[in-house]
């Protein structure tokens, strides 16, 4: 499944208004890369799927880093090397989209000071990515991501 990036670059005549848009949806949505292990819902479950950026099916432990850099890039809007409120649109529902994002990065902040740099965003667990690889290869394979699903689609039947 391509990425969130990669489908807005196949619409060029998108304004940069809507590419903005687009971007922070997409960081909100990437904000469940940090989603907690307990079960997760098929949505949280689709936007880890994303971050399979050669469509093999498959999501390695370097595609999960490459998806965190690639978040932290957008997230980062006055490229000052860290994630904080100087970041955040002014106003509008992009503000409150990227409050949200930040507000699910809080936990990556190691050191509290109330902004995430990269090395804390890289570092940072993935609690539902490490649920998934049950047999700890730093893969989630297509199995365990369908049972990572299976999990999700039972629990909301329930």
């Amino acid at each position: 499944m391509p990425s969130i990036s990669k489908k807005v670059e196949r619409y060029p005549s998108m304004t940069i208004k809507t590419k903005f848009q687009s971007s922070l949806c997409a960081m909100v949505a990437g904000a469940v890369i940090f989603a907690a292990a307990g079960t997760a819902s098929a949505q949280t479950i689709e936007r880890l799927a994303e971050a399979d950026a050669n469509g093999d099916g498959n999501i390695t432990w370097q595609e999960m880093l490459d998806a965190r850099s690639a978040m932290f890039a957008r997230l980062d809007r006055n490229g000052d090397g860290f994630i904080d409120s100087k970041d955040s649109p002014r106003m509008g529902p992009m503000k409150a989209r990227f409050e949200e994002a930040l507000a699910g990065l809080q936990g990556a902040d190691v050191n509290g000071d109330g902004r995430v740099s990269k090395s804390e965003m890289l570092e940072a667990p993935a609690p539902l990515f490490e649920k998934g690889d049950t047999d700890g290869d730093k893969v989630l394979s297509a199995a365990e991501l369908s049972a990572l699903r299976a999990e999700a689609s039972k629990a909301k039947k329930s």
